[in-house]
């Protein structure tokens, strides 16, 4: 049975709650809390799915720049609260050139100093294996199955060629900091372990509602050139990943079957560019 948001105010003594944000698969109270102002997430499944390991690898990130997570359970997580716009209201606002050079800065401050050791962590290799399974509808346009097949042989080059492994926030894009007045400040990780080319992978999507920017050569160029840099990573490793996160992107929205998807062309681009 899932808790409700009145059992985690009597259990853990938080007090005032505001909803301020609902989607499909958690709501977010601000509510006040021994530690002062926070945010009471609540997961509508049994558990947090792909985002439970990553609680423990925000704590160990707390002097770089990680939010400060104060309690969990199962389906649940009580974080501090961030003041501020995310990364991607910035870039939003119209100002996408500091979004990405602050996303650049957050991840070498993340991966800048020597590696921590958290158990738990999700290997890539996990991560991944549900594409290499997928299947396609039989209204799927011609183009779409061979980039996707294209990119899961990427994905299967890149995971068998993997350097040492390393801590992975997993999900490391603009709306998942928060500009606050000391500094950027992150959070959701998902608590990924693999290739640290992977984690700005995912970053080649965002921000979210700009697709013209997204898919501009331009930006495509200036994010793989600054964040291959900061993590100290080839730029063609960084674009093989990005093509084959956004295939597994694609396979999670199909339902079972892939058919059309908004970001085919996307994932075209990507391909593309990590021929190069």
């Amino acid at each position: 049975m899932q808790s409700t948001c009145d059992e985690f105010l009597d259990e853990w003594n938080l007090h005032q709650p505001e909803l301020v944000a609902e989607t499909g698969q958690v709501r977010v109270w601000k509510v006040l809390s021994k530690h002062g102002p926070a945010a009471l997430k609540l997961y509508r499944r049994p558990d947090r799915g792909n985002e439970a390991p990553g609680s423990a690898l925000l704590n160990a990130w707390r002097d770089r720049g990680a939010v400060r997570i104060f309690n969990e359970e199962r389906n649940a997580v009580l974080m501090e609260w961030l003041d501020g716009p995310s990364l991607g209201d910035i870039a939003r606002s119209g100002s996408p050139d500091d979004t990405t050079r602050f996303l650049a800065e957050t991840a070498a401050r993340l991966h800048g100093k020597p590696t921590v050791r958290v158990q738990g962590l999700r290997p890539l290799d996990q991560v991944f294996t549900p594409l290499f399974n997928c299947a396609f509808a039989p209204t799927c346009p011609t183009l779409l199955p061979n980039d996707v097949l294209s990119a899961m042989a990427m994905g299967r080059h890149l995971l068998n060629s993997q350097p040492a492994s390393v801590p992975l926030h997993g999900d490391l894009h603009p709306d998942n900091i928060i500009m606050t007045e000391t500094g950027p400040r992150v959070f959701d990780a998902k608590g990924y372990v693999g290739d640290p080319a992977f984690e700005l992978a995912n970053a080649l999507r965002h921000p979210k509602g700009m697709p013209d920017l997204v898919r501009g050569p331009q930006q495509i160029e200036t994010c793989l050139s600054l964040y291959s840099k900061v993590l100290r990573v080839p730029k063609e490793r960084l674009a093989q990943w990005a093509a084959a996160k956004c295939a597994l992107s694609i396979h999670w929205r199909s339902d079972g079957a892939i058919d059309n998807d908004p970001e085919a062309d996307l994932l075209n681009l990507l391909l593309c560019l990590s021929d190069q």
